[in-house]
């Protein structure tokens, strides 16, 4: 008895269409609900796209669902590991887009960033590519109330600082303003993050 597959892939998958069909086995060839074994590399192109998509507002859970994989491998893919030497990672954030990455060599007071966004406005040192030490020492100054600011101490008191250190003060305030939605996503890397950028 032969098999008509016509009326299979009909009863199966809802439709007969070659391309229809193709699209439903390519998405199932992505799909790892467990994330298990090895993790989903992606061409230059889709790398291209996902950007694209980012800058365009999309959020990363959308362009997640869109190439079948998580929010975290996303992210992995569109921030490049922190250079040698890096023990901290900020993520200068407008909203819940990312807009500026900045690592941080604190022995070498050197930094790298990745710009996430076009919007001049919106990137922690505008046009400047290669900000030295003394831009971001600035950067993270304009991300402060003001050093002469009358109540000055006893805001130091609030945060549970003793001196005006800008490094401290947008660690414990994520560098957030009132008159804007920027701030800073602050986190130490990791040994295992910190050997990574090294080999």
């Amino acid at each position: 008895m032969s098999t008509d597959y016509r009326a299979l892939c009909l009863e199966l998958f809802g439709t007969d269409d070659v391309e229809k069909l193709q699209e439903i086995a390519r998405k199932v060839n992505e799909r790892n609900p467990r994330k298990a074994g090895r993790k989903r590399r992606f061409s230059d192109s889709d790398i291209h796209e996902m950007e694209r998509l980012r800058d365009a507002g999309m959020p990363l859970e959308k362009i997640a669902e869109n190439y079948g994989t998580s929010r975290q491998m996303v992210s992995r893919w569109l921030t490049e590991q922190p250079p040698e030497g890096c023990t901290m990672r900020m993520i200068y954030m407008y909203r819940q887009h990312p807009c500026t990455v900045i690592d941080v060599d604190f022995l070498k007071r050197k930094i790298y960033i990745q710009n996430k966004t076009k919007d001049l406005l919106h990137r922690a040192f505008g046009i400047v590519e290669n900000p030295t030490w003394a831009d971001f020492e600035y950067f993270l100054e304009d991300r402060c109330f003001p050093r002469m600011r009358g109540n000055c101490k006893s805001i130091l008191k609030q945060l549970g600082l003793n001196d005006y250190d800008p490094l401290q003060i947008v660690e414990k305030t994520q560098g957030r303003m009132a008159e804007d939605d920027l701030w800073l996503k602050i986190r130490y890397l990791n040994r295992e993050e910190q050997e990574r950028a090294a080999s």
